[in-house]
């Protein structure tokens, strides 16, 4: 059978195999799953497709759609798909700004949003945007008073897409069979670390191969569950999450809310689920949170029995033989410890877990293995497709796992990750330059830092452009201490700071502000507001032993000598985040640079003044005194 290399085409050979027979998509709302079956799924898309066919879209026009994962966004994007449209994800935090640039720079010509609050953001920036004909919505709560010509109910453009039908019947049809492995499927926009976010052509032959290679990793079938929870505007979520669904036939379930995911995940016992390091790390975070919070009884299984389940972990993950007597301790504590936890967050059944997107630390790694979770670590970029990935019996710590199938990785004399793929984008839109750059003798350059080691598994260390180099000329990886750091339960984020003008490494830190709260309160220790827990010498305390915690884990030269506890979480409004959630370093040192200078000077503590963002976006001005903390 040949394979199928269009997203279109795969959703019609699911219809045509399982049609009412097996069910798509199951969305939870208002408490109850509803389902839709492959049936469902194809009715809407078709006629959604057609409806937009009505409203004048064309081949290789853009499609913007916002809104949480929900199946109207799916449903939007493979309509938009299917007429050899080109869709163009949002992230649903992004301010209108943002989306300004985004929507005019790809040259959208509709825009499909959730609800009210994102259609107002549009609505905000419409007459910048003379080019978006419509703004179709799905979410129709609040709308009722909006008569603006140019908005349409998701409802209505289905209509129109069935009034079309009628007069064209067939069609649709057609149009799928049309659609090439070569066309445009998705533009994603780059984190944007360094500048503005580039936009980046991905083909069907690229999405649909990247996850069919990864997919080689697992055995995920129509009859397993995938967890839809990652935004839809992150790559990886097309690579490990919509298109294994569509080549699997696997569920696709979806949360109702992205803060009900811990609870809904429960229900749904996943097959596959990817987190990014940041999600990883919440988790446990969480469990250890509750853990401390636990009575004696539970704290003393816990300490009785992690310990033992750690030792394990570290051993498989080196390879190691475990010895007959641990094996047996570790069955007894799968039996009493590490199955409840396993069924408490709803991974009871997850056969392939991954972690993408940046680096994650040893320690959050091997806290999940000890669970009796294989959690796998796979590497890939919206640009070069799906590179690397750990098999279920070949899965080490610090590696991101051999090449995929298809996949050729080599390092260049300056350190530099090349990858040869035929899943790597097919160019960046309206840049040839930066294209020209990244893609040179069929090789993409990656900009990351790394090497291959022995055993062909591929070692990620961080972006070429953000390892640190201090005045000696010794050599550190920031996410190596930030990542560390993120896994206390108290530390929410990092940002290392050393470069050559310096002689040592400093930190901003960010507090959990939920585990530090509840921990003071458990402690007496009153507080007022985010600012007032964050500058509590007893949280520096805190803090401080998890300074040494990653500090002893370091060679001399990239230890932490001074760290501040930051008064504010970084912000992705205020620039100091991606809408991933990376660090934007060039701005958060210039931003504080006030604040890095004075860990430099000596200073005790420093007086900042930072402009906020509210959440109804108005900005105001914070003042006060930080303290800085010097490490023996």
């Amino acid at each position: 059978m040949l394979e199928i290399n269009t997203i279109p085409g795969l959703i019609k050979a699911n219809y045509e195999k399982w049609g009412e027979n097996e069910v798509a998509v199951r969305d939870k709302d208002f408490g109850l799953w509803q389902e839709y079956t492959w049936t469902d799924s194809y009715e809407k898309i078709k006629h959604f497709c057609l409806g937009l066919k009505s409203l004048g879209l064309e081949p290789e026009d853009k499609v913007a759609v916002i809104g949480d994962n929900e199946p109207e966004w799916y449903w939007a994007a493979f309509a938009t798909q299917a007429a050899r449209g080109i869709v163009v994800p949002q992230f649903t935090d992004a301010i209108p700004d943002e989306l300004k640039y985004l929507i005019d720079f790809a040259d959208c010509k509709f825009v499909v949003a959730r609800d009210q609050e994102q259609v107002d953001k549009i609505i905000d920036i419409k007459d910048d945007l003379p080019q978006v004909k419509k703004i179709i919505y799905w979410y129709y709560k609040g709308m009722r008073n909006y008569t603006e010509p140019f908005l349409l109910r998701f409802n209505q453009v289905e209509e129109m897409g069935k009034a079309y039908e009628k007069s064209h019947p067939d069609i649709f049809e057609s149009m799928l069979e049309a659609v090439s492995p070569e066309d445009i499927a998705n533009i994603y926009y780059t984190s944007g670390t360094t500048g503005r976010p580039k936009a980046v052509m991905c083909s069907h032959r690229a999405l649909i191969g990247s996850a069919r290679a990864t997919m080689s990793l697992s055995n995920l079938s129509e009859r397993e569950n995938i967890l839809c929870y990652l935004p839809p505007a992150w790559v990886g979520e097309a690579y490990l999450g919509s298109i294994p669904h569509l080549l699997s036939g696997a569920k696709l379930n979806i949360p109702e809310e992205p803060e009900t995911v811990l609870h809904d995940i429960t229900e749904i016992l996943p097959y596959m689920i990817l987190g990014g390091p940041r999600q990883w790390e919440g988790w446990v975070s969480q469990i250890r949170a509750k853990i401390a919070e636990a009575g004696a009884i539970e704290k003393a299984v816990y300490n009785i029995f992690m310990p033992i389940a750690l030792k394990v972990a570290d051993l498989k993950l080196k390879g190691k033989e475990v010895p007959l007597r641990l094996r047996l301790f570790y069955a007894l504590a799968d039996l009493c410890l590490l199955r409840q936890i396993r069924d408490r967050i709803g991974l009871s059944n997850a056969k392939f877990a991954a972690t993408a997107g940046s680096v994650l630390g040893e320690d959050t790694f091997k806290f999940i293995a000890a669970l009796g979770i294989k959690l796998r670590q796979v590497y890939g970029s919206s640009e070069g497709g799906m590179i690397s990935g750990h098999a279920e019996d070949d899965i080490r710590v610090g590696t991101v796992g051999p090449p995929l199938p298809r996949v050729d990785v080599k390092i260049s004399d300056e350190g530099e990750i090349l990858v040869r793929s035929t899943y790597a984008f097919s160019k960046y839109y309206k840049n040839p330059e930066a294209t020209a750059v990244a893609l040179r003798d069929g090789w993409w350059y990656s900009g990351d830092a790394g090497n291959v080691d022995e055993q062909g598994h591929v070692i990620f260390m961080d972006r070429v452009s953000e390892l640190g180099e201090l005045r000696s000329g010794d050599k550190y990886a920031p996410q190596y201490i930030e990542s560390g750091l993120r896994y206390s339960t108290y530390i929410k984020d990092a940002m290392a700071v050393g470069d050559r003008t310096r002689d040592y490494v400093t930190a901003i830190i960010i507090i959990d502000f939920e585990n530090v709260g509840r921990w003071a309160e458990i402690n007496r220790i009153p507080y007022t507001t985010f600012t007032d827990l964050s500058q509590k010498e007893e949280v520096a305390q805190l803090i401080r032993a998890d300074v040494e915690r990653v500090n002893a884990t370091l060679p001399e030269v990239a230890r932490v000598k001074r760290y501040v506890s930051l008064h504010k979480e970084f912000d992705p409004d205020e620039a100091d985040l991606t809408r991933t959630r990376k660090l934007k370093r060039e701005s958060l040192q210039k931003r504080y640079g006030d604040l890095i200078q004075a860990m430099y000077d000596g200073r005790d503590e420093i007086e900042v003044e930072a402009e906020i963002t509210y959440q109804d976006g108005k900005k105001g001005i914070l003042r006060t005194s930080l303290k800085i903390h010097f490490m023996e």
